[in-house]
């Protein structure tokens, strides 16, 4: 059954106040038994330059709307929530939706949640010739992690000098969590923060977690709001913390699978710790 939700998600750009009203379409997914793909590593890892130090020059005032449409070549257009009138660098979120879902909604999710200080980029999905009203979904690790990976050259070439070097956050829903971790265990250094909401503990094994580790992985934030999510994570934060990871569970309590008000106030509260050793573009924030 599919579970609708309205998000009103406000934050302010320069002077201007923007009303953002999101639609949060989650899919009643089961979470011990997703499709993870074993991803062949076909993507080489991106170098991750040093990060640009507080002074950094100031840019004039980035002059964009704050939603973008931004084309990828063989995939369909992704959605960037633009840090509108930033004038330094800012970093790269990668906000990946849950089946049945839509990008501009996990834009609109981690835009409440960041307000509005980083490029937040949002893979589009399955199918790629899908209408503004049709509900999206990805087919496997291997797809979404290069949908990823093009997306970000996309948005570097678009923006230039308003994207930040240096690592990036993942944050996935769902189907998104899911898929992700394989994403995150193979380039860490390029994705040391995590924040995972429904999904995405089974795929913690052993091995993978210490890969995570030791390429650079810091810390993964669990967000749940169902039952089954409160008791698989656990185990999962379990793991991360004998490879040496920092993780934590937060619960907006079993309100459904969805992502609301108050599951993005909660994570909001979390996110001092999420980038708590991070200084330059990356955090704090």
């Amino acid at each position: 059954m599919v579970k609708m939700t309205i998000a009103k998600i406000s934050f302010a750009l320069v002077s201007i106040i923007v009303g953002v009203f999101m639609a949060s379409c989650r899919e009643k997914a089961k979470l011990d038994a997703p499709p993870v793909a074993s991803v062949a590593k076909t993507a080489s890892a991106m170098s991750v330059p040093a990060l640009p130090s507080a002074s950094a020059s100031t840019l004039p005032p980035l002059d964009s709307p704050w939603l973008v449409h931004l084309q990828i070549e063989g995939f369909g257009k992704a959605m960037v929530a633009a840090p509108t009138g930033a004038n330094n660098p800012r970093p790269i979120l990668i906000g990946v939706h849950g089946i049945r879902d839509r990008p501009e909604w996990a834009c609109g999710e981690f835009l409440g949640v960041t307000r509005g200080y980083p490029f937040i980029l949002c893979p589009h999905g399955y199918p790629i010739d899908a209408g503004p009203n049709d509900k999206l979904g990805f087919r496997s690790v291997d797809e979404l992690k290069r949908e990823i990976y093009a997306g970000i050259a996309a948005l570097r070439a678009k923006f230039g000098k308003y994207v930040a070097d240096g690592p990036m956050i993942y944050g996935g829903f769902s189907r998104g969590a899911f898929f992700g971790v394989n994403i995150v265990a193979d380039d860490p250094a390029n994705f040391p923060l995590v924040v995972l909401g429904e999904g995405g503990q089974t795929p913690w094994t052993t091995e993978r977690a210490r890969q995570f580790a030791r390429g650079g992985g810091k810390r993964v934030l669990f967000s749940c709001s169902t039952p089954e999510c409160e008791r698989q994570t656990p185990a999962a934060i379990d793991v991360l913390k004998h490879a040496g990871i920092e993780a934590r569970m937060i619960s907006a309590g079993h309100i459904g699978h969805i992502v609301d008000d108050r599951v993005v106030q909660l994570i909001r509260g979390e996110w001092p710790w999420v980038v708590k050793d991070y200084t330059g573009a990356l955090g704090p924030w």
